[in-house]
């Protein structure tokens, strides 16, 4: 019988690393991370001109080897050219994101927020659980 682990696969496998040397490449990323297991993906975030943003997504097989690596390097060395130390965490999930936009948002929206008018004091409480209704209704 097939190990279940071969159906379900947490979505928690993919790192996001930032406060990388500019001038690295994928390469140089693998051959950082691939210590910790087998690497599936290893994408450097680049500007519409071309040019590395100093971040990257790698993306493990297991949740395991993601968080072997995040023991291992997260905050462990400066790269040259880098402000400050190497950053390497859980990259957000589809619905992190989509919440953190709806937040911008109505952030953005500040006092003509139509909940905060409606519900005063309890517009804070009012819009999550509206986002949350949301995020329910479109299956997120």
């Amino acid at each position: 019988c097939p190990s279940p682990s071969l159906y379900f696969v947490p979505e928690d496998r993919k790192l996001f690393v930032g406060m990388l040397n500019k001038q690295q490449s994928e390469d140089d990323v693998r051959r950082l991370f691939e210590a910790f297991g087998n690497i599936e993906e290893c994408t450097i975030l680049r500007g519409p001109d071309g040019n590395s943003k100093g971040c990257a997504f790698v993306k493990y097989s297991s949740h395991a080897e993601a968080q072997a690596a995040i023991n291992a390097l997260h905050g462990s060395q400066t790269m040259p050219g880098a402000s400050s130390s190497l950053v390497v965490k859980f990259a957000d999930t589809d619905k992190e994101r989509t919440m953190r936009r709806m937040q911008q948002m109505a952030g953005q929206m500040g006092m003509f927020n139509p909940m905060a008018i409606q519900f005063g004091a309890y517009g804070a409480y009012a819009q999550a659980v509206s986002i949350d209704t949301i995020l329910l209704n479109q299956g997120i």
